[in-house]
């Protein structure tokens, strides 16, 4: 079902979690900043911008959680791309429990937190959400929809 598996290390939480830690070690030994992707749920490339992906917290934490976990703490990777699709009803580009409580509070990630290509839907709620980084440009967290949210109080300061 996933059009993205050639992407992965696979679906064994302990086994992906080995290697991604040993490839980012790796790759950041040379100057380079690694980038962990798809955070999270990332499970159909079919509708991939729509698709829901209802995931309690137990699989949250025995399945999807412990490859970007050990990427977090053990490997002290640089960034996090996130993806497409929405876990438990929100894009996971504005999804502040797992970008802000998670990520940032709970592993103490202080690295980049970036979108997939045009996965950001909405400039503010983005931004609270815990996303630092729109790529391939600011078509939603730009000076025209962020600077409004300032004074009305939508403050969109780090969360953690």
């Amino acid at each position: 079902m996933n059009g993205r598996n050639f992407e992965y290390f696979g679906e064994d939480p302990f086994l992906a979690s080995r290697i991604a830690v040993a490839y980012i070690k790796g790759v950041q030994s040379q100057g380079v900043s690694a980038t962990v992707k798809h955070f999270l749920g990332n499970n159909s490339e079919f509708d991939r911008h729509n698709t829901d992906s209802i995931i309690d917290e137990r699989t949250l934490r025995e399945i999807y959680l412990p490859v970007f976990e050990a990427a977090v703490k053990e490997a002290h990777v640089g960034a996090i791309m996130d993806s497409y699709n929405l876990v438990n009803g929100q894009h996971m580009s504005q999804n502040k429990y797992l970008l802000n409580d998670v990520v940032k509070k709970e592993w103490g990630f202080d690295g980049l937190i970036m979108s997939d290509w045009s996965a950001t839907y909405d400039g503010v709620a983005t931004a609270n959400g815990g996303q630092d980084l729109e790529m391939p440009s600011g078509l939603y967290m730009n000076r025209k929809n962020l600077l409004p949210a300032i004074p009305t109080g939508q403050s969109f300061r780090r969360q953690y």
